[in-house]
């Protein structure tokens, strides 16, 4: 699939909001419909984008008909901190989350990276082992019952 990776914008808001409400529900089925409302009212609410907008480098995949993909990077931190990848269910495995991530890390300027996934999540695990992440640490989540967070770093490749 043919997209362009673009920094967001005010305007991909609703197209971000979007990706979100299509990607989470299949993606986190396995730790239940609390977890997928709690994360969708947590990190996809029209007010959880603008903050990322204004506190990261947010950029989109659009195919030239719609926003198809977001991912985010955190540069404040010593190590930057990718905070969301996601593509529509539709266009994962055809690139655009690889994509996606070649852009994040080229955004990084040559540092580590630093992510977190759900643990459970047996597709992230193996895209982000097959970009080079490594595990660095588990954090159990504060729910009761609620998956960890699997935390990975890679480190920047030579030239």
């Amino acid at each position: 699939m043919s997209v362009k990776i673009r920094r967001a914008n005010r305007g991909d808001v609703q197209a971000i909001i979007s990706v979100g409400r299509r990607t989470w529900p299949a993606t986190y089925e396995f730790a239940g419909a609390e977890y997928i409302a709690d994360g969708l009212a947590t990190w996809w609410s029209v007010e959880a984008i603008e903050r990322s907008l204004e506190t990261t480098t947010v950029l989109v995949a659009d195919s030239g008909k719609a926003v198809v993909g977001t991912g985010n990077i955190d540069l404040r931190p010593e190590i930057p901190v990718i905070w969301k990848l996601y593509a529509v269910p539709e266009v994962q495995g055809t690139g655009v989350g690889a994509a996606l991530i070649t852009e994040l890390m080229e955004v990084a300027g040559g540092l580590p990276v630093r992510l977190e996934y759900t643990d459970g999540n047996a597709r992230a695990a193996g895209f982000y082992a097959r970009h080079g992440f490594v595990e660095i640490r588990r954090e159990a989540n504060d729910q009761p019952g609620w998956p960890d967070a699997v935390w990975l770093e890679r480190q920047p490749f030579k030239h």
